[in-house]
């Protein structure tokens, strides 16, 4: 990894960042089984700080993002596994999504292994390993309607990352102007 000086504008835009993830994680979510499954958008600014400033950047951003997100919106529920899960997520998407790629086909294939790992190690895995140690879903049915919900979400989460990565130069000009 190559890692960087932040500047204090760097600094501010990953402050930003967190605060978009928790409004994204917990206010923009679908409940499709209320504390047990959820889908969510919390992935977007991570992936955005994995994208523009890499892994240990976006690693923080989803560290704090679901530390604050537990606190303000879970009432005393919080979880480390959930921020286990948020750092490893930010630590993918860092790693395939950083590097600037102009080849259609390596920015496809970049996107397809870092959803491809969130989504199996973080979503269908730990997520349901968490939420089976916090007492939810205790059962077969609740982890086949895990995976089929992670196997439909896949290629959204794919579409909405090849869009990001297809305007990171508008991203990019975005956070330096600001």
């Amino acid at each position: 990894m190559n890692f960087r000086k932040l500047t204090a504008r760097d600094i501010a835009m990953l402050a930003v960042l967190i605060a978009l993830n928790v409004i994204a994680a917990e206010v923009l979510k679908f409940p499709l089984i209320p504390k047990v499954l959820e889908l969510n958008f919390g992935f977007v600014p991570l992936a955005v700080a994995a994208m523009l400033f890499g892994p240990a950047p976006a690693m923080v951003v989803g560290v704090i993002g679901d530390i604050i997100g537990a606190l303000i919106f879970s009432a005393g529920d919080f979880f480390f596994g959930y921020t286990l899960t948020a750092l490893l997520t930010g630590l993918f998407y860092g790693l395939y999504l950083h590097k600037p790629e102009e080849d259609r086909k390596k920015r496809l294939i970049r996107i397809l292994l870092a959803q491809l790992l969130v989504s199996l190690i973080c979503f269908a895995g730990l997520n349901t390993l968490w939420a089976y140690l916090m007492g939810y879903g205790r059962s077969t049915q609740y982890i086949a309607t895990r995976l089929l919900v992670n196997a439909v979400a896949y290629p959204v989460y794919c579409f909405v990352l090849w869009l990001m990565l297809r305007y990171r130069r508008v991203l990019e000009q975005a956070v330096r102007a600001s």
